[in-house]
This record gives C-alpha cells, structure tokens and sequence, in this order.
C-alpha cells in the first residue's frame, strides 16, 4: 500500500508546482485554506482507499475460502483482541470518504475564492 501514499503524496506536490508559481504573482486574499484542505483532502481519500482495497482485492480478504470440512460452531477463527480490531476500522471505512468529501468541498470552494 506505500505506492498509493506515494502517488498521493506526488499528487500534492505536483498540484503545488502548477499552481504556486502562478499564484505567486497575484495578491493573496486571505489565509490560504486550499493547501490546508486539498492536501488533507487527497490523505483522506487515500486513506479510504486503502480501507476499502484489501477488503476488495487482497489475497485473505472477502473471497478467502475455508473449507467446509473445518468449519465447527466452537471453531475461533480470531481472538477477542483481532476480531475487534477488526471491526474497529469498520467506522473508519465510511467516516473517511466522507469526510474527504467535504474537504474537497472546501477546497474547491477555497479555490475559487482566491484563497490559495
């Protein structure tokens, strides 16, 4: 998963490239929320999807197969401590894109009104 923080990560600089050497010469308006929400917003939706990419494609996510042979009522697959680690991303897993939503919203919104 490095390679998609990665790719965020090149993302942002290469926005701040394109954009901080033409906004350079115009006056600011304010303080600068766009690179306050932009960059917090592609982490965001980064972090997103790197909740939802294992349980998609990974090798042991959804589609893993058990056998039924092994498949007992006292059987544990996990312990307390996994299994609730497990559902703890589970808030993470929507809380995250919204979230990136709304810091897209406020980026945009930052943009157009000069506030970069």
């Amino acid at each position: 998963m490095v390679w998609v923080w990665t790719f965020a990560v090149v993302i942002v600089l290469v926005v701040g490239a394109a954009v901080l050497p033409r906004r350079a010469s115009e006056p600011s308006q304010g303080f600068p929320w766009f690179w306050v929400a932009f960059p917090l917003c592609v982490l965001l939706a980064t972090g997103s999807l790197t909740m939802w990419l294992p349980l998609i494609a990974a090798t042991g996510g959804v589609p893993m197969y058990m056998p039924l042979a092994d498949s007992h009522d006292g059987v544990q697959v996990l312990g307390n401590d996994q299994f609730w680690q497990l559902h703890a991303f589970t808030p993470g897993r929507w809380i995250l894109p919204i979230t990136a939503l709304v810091l897209g919203g406020l980026s945009a919104w930052a943009w157009r009104r000069g506030r970069v």
